[in-house]
């Protein structure tokens, strides 16, 4: 397990621009170790999703996050190509037993592809695909 290589997901970013929100705290206490990683990995599906999920109750803090995060030196920022949506399409057809979301599935599938096993999150799904979560459930 490389512990300095990390994907970040939606939910982490979500917590760490919330005050209100129950990971806050736990997603701030990460943040040093964000810096110092050499690789944080994302795809444009997470931040379209921070984008939409921010619309209408802080946009101005999505801005600025997805301004910065292009400019952070040790981010992997992967574009949303067909390519990708295909691998993920496939995958998330293959497991109708789950609940999980379709940009979860790119995630995943960029995930394995970049060789990633810890992910900046708290959403179980990503354990049961065989990932580590970062931020505590319980």
């Amino acid at each position: 397990m490389n512990a300095d290589r990390f994907f970040m997901d939606t939910a982490f970013v979500l917590a760490l621009l919330n005050p209100k929100d129950s990971f806050h705290h736990e997603a701030k206490a990460l943040i040093p170790r964000v810096r110092r990683a050499r690789e944080v990995w994302l795809h444009d599906g997470i931040l379209i999703e921070v984008g939409n999920s921010l619309a209408a109750k802080d946009r101005q803090a999505a801005v600025d996050f997805i301004e910065r995060i292009y400019k952070t030196g040790n981010t992997k920022i992967t574009a949303v190509t067909r390519k990708l949506v295909k691998q993920a399409l496939g995958l998330y057809g293959k497991r109708l037993d789950k609940a999980w979301g379709f940009t979860e599935c790119m995630s995943f599938v960029l995930m394995q592809e970049e060789g990633l096993f810890d992910a900046l999150t708290m959403d179980h799904h990503f354990e049961q695909v065989g990932f580590r979560i970062m931020l505590s459930t319980q």
